[in-house]
């Protein structure tokens, strides 16, 4: 009998257009913008003149919960896309 070593699950990878809100997000979330909530997330982004495209993204956070990281914020949003009737800004 063989023993086999469990398989990791990767995280599924993500686009090229995933990548590249995720990484513009970071340039205006820093680290030190945590812990937030949606509209404390938004109000920095309106501040350092984000695009629109990245406000769009974060309306779908819950307005109560306080978000730890930046990666905390994209797990979020990459889990509750969806394709609604509603397009996105270009």
């Amino acid at each position: 009998m063989t023993a086999t070593l469990p398989t990791l699950t990767s995280p599924r990878p993500r686009s090229s257009a995933e990548s590249r809100w995720s990484d513009q997000l970071g340039h205006v979330l820093r680290p030190t913008c945590f812990p937030a909530r949606q509209d404390d997330l938004l109000a920095t982004l309106i501040r350092h003149h984000a695009p629109s495209h990245l406000m769009w993204r974060l309306t779908c956070l819950p307005r109560t919960r306080q978000f730890t990281s930046l990666d905390e914020v994209v797990d979020f949003v990459d889990g509750h896309a969806t394709t609604s009737t509603v397009a996105e800004p270009l």
